[in-house]
């Protein structure tokens, strides 16, 4: 007998745009990130993080270890979807609920459980280096 399940698939898709050539030097693990970046609540398209919630603390871009956040800092999808990138890069992630913030939500940013998410991603430098 077949087994229909009507769960959605939980997979990360991460369409790249914007990919410059050369790429002279990938995001590895280990690397200081600086990005722009804006999440989205896929069903609804609703703004719950970004750069524009960042802005009104002052800053322009954030910064982070890739493969080394806290825990809870930002959806585990990102330690996979931004391995590889380049400085100049646009990725699309789409980030299903198992590599979000799954069946607790994110109540404090208005994420529902289960939501499907949507981050729009520039990477600006690694490791300060704003060469591509």
């Amino acid at each position: 007998p077949q087994i229909i399940s009507e769960e959605p698939a939980q997979v990360l898709s991460v369409p790249r745009r914007d990919v410059p050539v050369p790429c002279s030097r990938p995001a590895s693990d280990g690397d200081l990130l600086e990005i722009a970046y804006e999440g989205r609540i896929a069903e609804t398209g609703a703004l719950f993080d970004g750069m524009d919630l960042a802005k009104r603390q002052g800053d322009s871009t954030l910064q982070f270890v890739l493969g080394k956040q806290p825990v809870g800092q930002f959806p585990p999808a990102w330690d996979v979807a931004l391995v590889g990138m380049c400085v100049g890069e646009r990725r699309t992630i789409d980030v299903p609920p198992v590599l979000g913030y799954g069946a607790k939500g994110l109540p404090k940013r208005g994420v529902p459980p289960n939501a499907r998410l949507q981050y729009d991603v520039q990477l600006i430098a690694i490791n300060a280096n704003t060469a591509p």
